[in-house]
C-alpha cells in the first residue's frame, strides 16, 4: 500500500472493522493494479444493505434473522441489497451512532487486495477505460459528465408491496427469479399494479389524487390493473407509468439516479403524508413550487403510457436462450434483453455451469454479476453462494468483471462445486453490437 494513501474516518455502516481508503488521495493506481492482479481483472465487491422507512424487509436477502434489524437504525428494518451503485443512496434513516445518514449508503465498495475497501466510482475515475472501458467512459461521460458506470444493481425485498408511484426520468427493469424467492409455485399470486385502467377518466385521476392525506385511503390502486409476474423471466417498466412492485425479492437494473413520486397515501406498511409524496422527485422532473397541485400533477402525467392495452405484452420478456454463452455443461439465458423507449437500455444474463463445467467467458463489454447457487471461480475469484449471512462479515458472492479482464482474453469461470453453480450479469446501456432477443422479440 503506498504511503500516501489516506483511510477516511468514517466507516460503512455494515463493515465498520474495515478501513476505507480515501480514493482522493495518492496511490490508486496501485491500489487499482493489486486488485487486478489478484483476481484476474474480477474486482470483488460487498453487499451493501439498506432499509426504507416505509417498508418491511420479507426476509429473503440471506441475512441471519438477527441482522435485519441493526440497532443503530431506529427500528428500520434492511429490505434491499445493492450490489452496484457508484453513488451515495438516500432512503431517509438515520444511523443513530453518528445522527446523521449512513455514510455511503448504497454505493459500491471494492475489497482490495490488502483487506480494505475503496469505492468502485473511485477506481473508475482513477483509470476509466481500464475498469469500464472506452465505450462506456464515453457513454457514461455524456450522459453524466464524468465516467461512471451507468446503471444500478440491487435487489428489493419487501413483505408487502410498496406505495403505488411512478419514476418521471427512472426507467427499470426487473428480473423476478426462484433463486430470490424459493418455494413460491408457478401459479403464485404476487402481482404488480401497473398503470391505470383504460376506463380511467382524468377527472377519477384528480379526484383520486385530491383525496391524499384526506381520508381513509385515496385508492389509486382500485385504479389499476394487477400482473402476475412470471418467475424466472423479466420485465421492463418505462419512466411515467404507474407501479407497485409485488412482495417478492426483485432483482432491479435501472439508469443511475434514484427519483420517484409516490402516488398512494395508505399501505400495509403504514401512512405518507402528502408533503412526503414528493420527497424523491427531482427539481428538474417535478419543480418544487408544483408539489401538492394536484392539476398539475394530472397536466404532466402521461396517460397514454399508463392506459396502454398491450402494456404488458410489450414489456414482459419470457426468458430465451443466449446461444453465444452456451456450452457442455453451459445453460445460458437472457431474462432481459431487447430494446426498451428505443434504444438497448440494459440486459440480463443467467449462466448455468453444471459440476465440473467451465467456460471462457468474454462478452463485449464488463458486467456486474452475482451469485444464485452453488460454488466456483469466475478468473481468479472464489466465489459461493451463502445462506444466514451476517452483517458485517464479508462473503465472495457478488463481483465486477473489468475492461482489463476482458482485454486479457476474458475470465474463465469454473463450477467447483457438486451443485450448479448458477451467476447472473448485469450489462449496462449498449453493452452489445447487436442487441441480445431482437429477433426472438418480435
Amino acid at each position: 500500500m503506498a504511503a500516501s494513501t489516506s483511510i477516511l474516518a468514517e466507516k460503512l455502516h455494515e463493515y465498520p472493522q474495515q478501513d476505507v481508503i480515501d480514493g482522493t488521495g495518492g496511490g490508486i493506481a496501485s491500489i487499482l493494479d493489486g486488485c487486478l492482479n489478484k483476481t484476474g481483472g474480477v474486482l470483488q465487491l460487498l453487499h451493501r444493505y439498506a432499509g426504507r422507512t416505509f417498508c418491511t424487509p420479507g426476509k429473503r436477502i440471506r441475512l441471519d434473522a438477527k441482522s435485519y434489524y441493526p440497532d443503530y437504525m431506529g427500528g428500520t428494518g434492511l429490505d434491499e441489497l445493492w450490489m452496484c451503485c457508484t453513488v451515495p443512496i438516500v432512503t431517509g434513516v438515520i444511523d443513530t451512532r453518528t445522527q446523521k445518514a449512513p455514510f455511503r449508503e448504497g454505493e459500491a465498495q471494492v475489497l482490495t487486495a490488502d483487506g480494505q475497501t475503496i469505492s468502485l466510482q473511485d477506481l473508475i475515475a482513477a483509470n476509466p477505460t481500464t475498469v469500464i472501458g472506452e465505450k462506456i467512459t464515453a457513454f457514461s461521460k455524456s450522459l453524466f459528465g464524468d465516467p461512471t458506470w451507468p446503471i444500478v444493481s440491487k435487489k428489493f425485498d419487501n413483505l408487502n408491496p410498496i406505495p403505488n408511484h411512478l419514476h418521471w426520468s427512472k426507467w427499470e427493469v426487473y428480473d423476478i427469479n426462484s433463486f430470490d424467492n424459493p418455494g413460491v409455485s408457478p401459479s403464485h399470486y404476487h402481482t404488480t399494479a401497473m398503470g391505470l385502467y383504460s376506463f380511467v377518466t382524468k377527472d377519477q385521476f384528480l379526484a383520486c389524487m385530491k383525496r391524499f392525506g384526506k381520508g381513509e385511503y385515496n385508492g389509486i390502486r382500485h385504479l389499476a390493473p394487477h400482473v402476475m409476474m412470471q418467475l424466472d423471466s423479466g420485465f421492463v417498466m418505462p419512466n411515467g407509468v404507474l407501479h407497485s412492485p409485488t412482495n417478492l425479492c426483485t432483482h432491479e437494473l435501472h439508469v443511475t439516479m434514484d427519483e420517484h413520486f409516490l402516488a398512494e397515501d395508505l399501505t400495509l406498511d403504514g401512512r405518507i403524508a402528502a408533503k412526503d409524496a414528493f420527497y424523491a422527485c427531482r427539481e428538474e422532473d417535478y419543480p418544487k413550487a408544483r408539489h401538492e397541485d394536484w392539476e398539475y400533477l394530472v397536466d404532466k402525467f402521461d396517460f397514454a403510457a399508463n392506459q396502454d392495452p398491450d402494456f404488458v405484452l410489450k414489456n414482459s420478456r419470457p426468458a430465451i436462450p443466449a446461444e453465444e454463452f452456451k456450452g457442455h455443461g453451459v445453460d445460458a439465458r437472457w431474462i432481459v434483453y431487447g430494446d426498451f423507449l428505443g434504444d438497448q437500455k440494459c440486459s440480463i444474463l443467467r449462466l448455468t455451469l453444471q459440476p465440473g463445467a467451465k467456460i471462457n467467458f468474454r462478452p463485449e463489454s464488463p458486467a456486474l454479476f452475482h451469485t444464485n447457487g452453488g460454488s466456483g471461480r469466475v478468473g481468479k475469484l472464489g466465489v459461493r453462494y451463502h445462506q444466514n449471512m451476517v452483517l458485517g462479515e464479508i462473503y465472495p458472492e457478488i463481483g465486477f468483471i473489468t475492461q482489463a479482464a476482458l482485454a486479457n482474453g476474458g475470465v474463465e469461470i469454473e463450477n467447483t462445486g457438486t451443485e450448479p453453480f448458477v451467476l447472473t450479469f448485469d450489462f449496462p446501456q449498449n453493452a452489445h453490437s447487436k442487441t441480445p432477443g431482437v429477433a426472438a422479440a418480435k
